[in-house]
C-alpha cells in the first residue's frame, strides 16, 4: 500500500472518529449536560498539558 492510499484511509478513520465524538457530545448535552461539560473540561485539561509538555521537551 502506498503512502497516498494509507493517508486516504488515515484521514477517513480520523474523520470517522471526530463525527463520532461530536454525536456523543451532542447526546450528551441533552441528557447529562454537567457529566458532558466535565468530561470535555478534562479533555482539554490533558490535552493541554500534553502540548505543553511536547513543547517544553518533556515527552518524547
Amino acid at each position: 500500500m502506498n503512502d497516498a492510499a494509507l493517508r486516504t484511509r488515515l484521514d477517513a478513520i480520523l474523520l470517522l472518529l471526530a463525527t463520532n465524538a461530536l454525536l456523543l457530545f451532542g447526546v450528551g448535552f441533552r441528557y447529562a449536560r454537567e457529566i458532558t461539560v466535565g468530561v470535555a473540561v478534562l479533555a482539554a485539561l490533558v490535552g493541554y498539558g500534553l502540548v505543553r509538555g511536547r513543547r517544553s521537551g518533556a515527552l518524547p
